[in-house]
């Protein structure tokens, strides 16, 4: 702890501690009064049998608590003096609201294995009740009066919270965590003379402190205070200099103080560390058309639309914008454009490759994995092409080198024109694309505004293998790509992993891709009814074609050809994502996901530092590889809320190789935006509530609740989770809630604070980096890590060459 007393001179130092000595036993005296008073009042009321549940002993219990502690020194007892009586009053608050909630008039058991189940299971009331009763029972440990504040504030009872950390201060007044939170609690209720104090507190505790000092900074904008929240602000950035969430924060407030060109510049920032930060990108598109760049807005508002086709504003904005460019929309935002063939480094690996099975991939699918508005599609090929039917095999068409022809859907047929634009014919079943160069050519779509598809109309597209393209009844037109396992996967590990990552992760995800379309190809999956094995999206995995590849990811496919990770002889369910946050999550807790032996939950780290996190953590490589892991490193909900809110050390934690936006990241959500999503999509009428209910032990979160004023729907599936909460798509379900109001008590925003990118199951592809880079481990011990109990072998029915 700092001292304020260390640039006083020795008799200041003395007036000081015996003045602190007074003020100490008057605030001690006044604690055992008030304490008095409490159980004068309570005591006469347990002869009832509205007074004799678990939850009102609990609460008598940390009232007899109060009589046995007094205050420790702390650095300001005028600030103190105030706070203090505050606490007791609100103290007094919260018991009589905890005595009227009928849920915790049956608590459970007070064990902390309890409370925490029951917070997993979403049962918050009980798991309230279980750590109050554990508060009870060990009075002088802040720990479970903490558990109890971060489940009232994840149901939504913030004023509860509010009270019980109150509590918690009382035992652990030094400690700054406790009194920034405590902040963060008041700062929410829109008391911002209370949140003051207690930033303040924190930051004399610890003067870097960071959620302290972003939550002073809040305090001061929300108070008009632009100096001191400008000032509060920078400081925060130099201590996070990486996260995009301060420069967006800060842009924010700069917003609010009408500061345009600062919040300019602030959210530039924002984007240049995460550019899938839609919510930075619509201020900027605002401030962008207000100084009359209307170019430089309609650029934001396209990009918006990107990452999130239909959204509202930026759908309205397009369109009002077109009337005032200066340029033309294809001149604004550039399509790629192949222009050429593909020119690698000398490494000849598509002749090393054997013969494999063919992969049907749909192409330009969209988030489910169906097939795009593919109207018009135009094509060439720098070998020259053919066009046959698929079920006759006729030759239909020779298309020289480089010569654009096009394909549209008309009245459920497909009608082929050629480089003049003359129909050449109009088909009714399949037409097969395929470069007359088998092995080293390839099918090239450019890009046309006229597809209503956007994968197709902003950036041409490049694919080995043959191209099939089919009228699909009422949906336009079907592309799929037909190409050979290896092949394909020199397409796919680019498209999922940077190229420039350390060597044996990239094996890792060749492994894993490989085994992923093995099991779609052999089982159907979820597109057999569509005509194709896998999607080229994230609903599959990514596949971007030729125009991807790296010879580094292609490299990784040729040293690991054929190699699939088993499970007891069968392919097993390789999963993977982004990010996972820094805990990995196991596919049994989700919802839809199944149970697999090899795919449960545990910290992305090996060897960690020890940590407030994980004290009893013990989980190291073993010396066959894999991992020994503690039956004890879950986090409690305090813990877990610190964790997250925080930058610890984990494997996908890999500064100069992985974004840190994709670690840990922030969104700030207006209510009326949020309202109107959820409005849209569950017809519930006005948002009342937004509750996090089940979460994994990973903490990430399995099921929410909707209250609305027309009705309550509660949410199960991961990928509706992350839809529903904002325009675009949450990167994880690995976050927490915290509700801003207004002094009346309207909801005005949501924060939003998360880590990681993806589901969270199997292998985290940032901890592989972590794996490979930061600790030098070979690519069979990164799948072991991530599938502990798994083999590697060489699938039998790759057709050798000669």
């Amino acid at each position: 702890m700092i001292s304020p007393k260390a640039s006083l001179s020795p008799s200041a130092k003395a007036s000081i501690s015996s003045a602190s000595v007074i003020r100490r036993k008057r605030i001690g005296v006044s604690e055992q009064r008030i304490g008095k008073v409490l159980l004068c009042i309570f005591t006469p009321l347990r002869r009832y049998s509205l007074f004799t549940s678990p939850c009102f002993i609990t609460l008598f219990d940390i009232c007899q608590s109060l009589l046995r502690y007094s205050l420790p020194t702390i650095i300001s007892y005028d600030i103190i003096i105030k706070f203090y009586t505050m606490r007791l009053i609100s103290i007094f608050i919260f018991i009589f609201s905890c005595i009227c909630l009928k849920a915790i008039a049956a608590a459970p058991d007070g064990t902390q294995a309890n409370a925490y189940s029951y917070y997993l299971q979403g049962e918050l009331p009980k798991a309230t009740a279980g750590y109050l009763r554990m508060a009870a029972r060990d009075p002088s440990n802040p720990e479970p009066l903490l558990n109890a504040a971060m489940c009232w504030r994840q149901a939504g009872k913030y004023r509860l919270a509010a009270q019980t950390m109150d509590m918690a201060v009382i035992l652990a007044r030094n400690n700054p965590d406790i009194q920034a939170e405590t902040g963060w609690l008041k700062f929410h209720l829109a008391d911002y003379t209370a949140a003051k104090a207690a930033f303040e507190l924190a930051l004399q505790l610890a003067p870097k402190h960071e959620r302290a000092t972003l939550g002073l900074a809040s305090v001061y904008s929300n108070l008009g205070d632009r100096e001191k929240t400008v000032e509060l602000l920078n400081r925060y950035k130099q201590l996070r200099p990486d996260f995009a969430g301060v420069d967006y924060i800060i842009a924010w407030n700069y917003m609010n103080f009408k500061m345009y060109k600062e919040a300019e510049t602030a959210l530039i920032e924002a984007l240049r560390k995460d550019v899938s930060f839609t919510e930075a990108r619509l201020p900027l598109a605002g401030i962008y058309a207000r100084d009359g760049k209307f170019n430089e807005a309609w650029n934001q508002y396209r990009r918006v639309l990107d990452y999130a086709p239909g959204h509202p504003v930026a759908s309205k904005a397009i369109k009002v914008l077109e009337g005032k460019l200066t340029k033309q929309p294809e001149e604004i935002l550039p399509p790629f454009k192949i222009t050429r063939p593909l020119t690698m480094e000398p490494m000849d690996v598509i002749n090393n490759l054997s013969k494999s099975v063919k992969m049907r991939v749909g192409i330009g699918t969209g988030k489910t994995g169906k097939q795009g508005r593919n109207d018009f599609l135009k094509f060439k090929s720098f070998e020259g092409l053919t066009i046959t039917g698929k079920t006759s095999g006729k030759l239909y068409a020779e298309i020289p080198p480089d010569q654009e022809w096009t394909v549209e859907s008309s009245e459920e047929r497909t009608l082929l024109k050629d480089s003049s634009g003359t129909i050449y014919g109009r088909f009714q079943g399949p037409l097969i694309l395929a470069s007359k160069d088998a092995k080293n050519g390839s099918v090239i779509f450019e890009s046309s505004k006229k597809c209503k598809n956007p994968w197709f109309a902003y950036s041409d597209r490049q694919y080995r293998g043959a191209i099939e393209i089919y009228p699909i009844q009422g949906k336009d037109l079907g592309v799929v790509n037909i190409i050979e396992m290896e092949q394909y996967l020199m397409g796919v590990v680019p498209s999922e992993v940077a190229a420039q990552w350390p060597y044996e992760s990239l094996k890792a995800q060749a492994v894993i891709a490989r085994t992923q379309a093995i099991i779609r190809r052999a089982r159907g999956g979820a597109h057999k009814a569509d005509g194709y094995h896998i999607c080229d999206g994230e609903h599959c995995q990514a596949y971007k074609g030729r125009g991807n590849e790296a010879n580094s990811t292609s490299r990784a496919v040729l040293d690991t050809e054929g190699e699939l990770l088993l499970h007891r002889g069968k392919p097993a369910y390789t999963f993977y994502h982004s990010n996972c946050g820094g805990w990995i999550q196991a596919s049994s807790e989700v919802s839809g996901w199944g149970d697999s032996s090899y795919l449960y939950d545990h910290p992305d780290s090996v060897n960690p530092p020890p940590s407030s996190y994980f004290p009893k953590m013990n989980f190291r490589f073993k010396a066959g590889g894999g991992i020994n892991i503690s039956s004890e490193t879950a986090l409690s909900p305090w813990k877990f809320h610190l964790w997250l809110t925080d930058n610890p050390e984990a494997n996908c934690n890999y500064p100069g190789k992985v974004r840190a936006a994709e670690y840990r990241w922030m969104k700030i959500i207006r209510h009326k935006d949020l309202d109107f999503r959820v409005k849209r999509d569950y017809s519930i009428g006005d948002l009342r509530e937004i509750v996090p209910l089940r979460r994994s032990r990973s903490g990430n979160v399995n099921s929410i609740k909707l209250v609305g004023s027309k009705k309550t729907v509660t949410v199960t599936k991961e990928h509706l989770i992350r839809n529903l909460l904002g325009f675009a798509p949450l990167k994880s379900t690995l976050f927490e809630i915290e509700i801003n109001r207004f002094r009346d008590g309207r909801i005005r925003n949501y924060w939003f604070y998360g880590g990681g990118w993806g589901h969270g199951i199997g292998l985290c592809q940032s901890g592989a980096a972590g794996l490979a880079g930061k600790y030098n481990k070979n690519y069979l011990e990164i799948l072991e890590f991530y599938f502990p109990g798994t083999a590697l072998r060489k699938i039998k029915y790759i057709k050798k060459k000669g």
